[in-house]
């Protein structure tokens, strides 16, 4: 059955890095200072809720390689190297307009190229691609169309919802709900749990997401929430409860 409210982007010509293929949207100033991504257990209680096998995998592709929502709709067949693990981004698919190769953990890998065997989009046996223009995901019945991003946003937040990890902080200059957690936030969630849980080299992270700059990762060095709440816990537990601040004592005048 076709997913309602998808779009046929691919019915259309691909617009060129110069019309921007990936959006630029407004910043993470919108939410204060705070980068808005999904704690481990977040994220795990995400994928917990996501009972579609494919979305699934979407959604763990994005986390893993730490792209873009536009960057992963765009990626096609013959963008897939099994063999290494590795996926190609082209220049004209990326935000910075430069071609970047991001990697996948060894089993993720597996688990898409078993998904395309069981799809007849590669072959059983020594998992050839058979159709390397097609689009990775696409919608059903609908191989060299790519999703639109909206969908992917909408897919996202059903998911979300079911989850109990929908938060509304306000509301836009047009009255659209703004949301804790979108589809981005999978991309700032690989970005802070490789730095501050997996303490990758800033440079290694850098060239996994495609930031042009070093600086533009370093961004993420900000504590996370759960250091500052954990530093603020270890200090309270230093007093007890007779001291500093106690009205546990009774004063008379």
């Amino acid at each position: 059955m076709v997913e309602n409210n998808w779009e046929l982007a691919g019915k259309q010509p691909e617009k060129r890095h110069s019309e921007s293929n990936v959006k630029h949207r407004r910043k993470y100033e919108r939410f204060g200072e705070t980068i808005r991504y999904l704690t481990v257990e977040e994220l795990q209680k995400l994928f917990d809720h996501v009972t579609d096998y494919r979305h699934k995998l979407m959604f763990r592709l994005i986390y893993k390689l730490g792209c873009r929502v536009g960057e992963f709709v765009r990626i096609r067949l013959s963008h897939m190297d099994f063999s290494r693990g590795a996926v190609y981004f082209p220049a004209e698919n990326t935000k910075t307009g430069h071609f970047r190769t991001s990697h996948l953990p060894r089993g993720l890998s597996n688990e898409i190229l078993s998904m395309l065997k069981r799809e007849g989009r590669a072959a059983k046996r020594d998992g050839h691609i058979l159709h390397p223009d097609t689009f990775l995901f696409h919608p059903p019945g609908y191989p060299r169309v790519h999703y639109s991003e909206n969908r992917i946003r909408q897919i996202f937040q059903r998911y979300i919802r079911a989850a109990g990890l929908e938060h509304q902080y306000g509301t836009d200059c047009l009255g659209r709900r703004l949301f804790r957690l979108t589809i981005h936030s999978l991309r700032h969630a690989h970005l802070m749990h490789y730095i501050h849980i997996h303490k990758l080299p800033l440079p290694i992270v850098q060239k996994q997401v495609g930031h042009k700059t070093l600086k533009a990762t370093s961004v993420y060095l900000r504590p996370s929430d759960e250091a500052v709440a954990q530093a603020y816990g270890e200090v309270r537990n230093m007093f007890s409860a007779g001291e500093l601040g106690s009205t546990s004592k009774s004063y008379t005048e």
